[in-house]
């Protein structure tokens, strides 16, 4: 059986998504979907940060 997987994302990145396409479709797709890359990739970095932090507190 083929299982499709699907990313969790909450209400409020879809409209945040929603309203870079809206505002900047002009610049063209690419440049949005290269910010939106960019701002996931940091987010991304911060979580794991958060992460990082999480488990040496926890050994403590």
């Amino acid at each position: 059986m083929n299982q499709q997987q699907f990313n969790f994302r909450s209400r409020t990145e879809r409209e945040r998504d929603s309203k870079l396409v809206s505002n900047y479709r002009e610049i063209g797709i690419a440049a949005v979907l290269a910010a939106k890359a960019t701002r996931r990739k940091d987010e991304s970095g911060k979580a794991a940060a958060q992460r990082t932090v999480a488990n040496v507190n926890a050994r403590d």
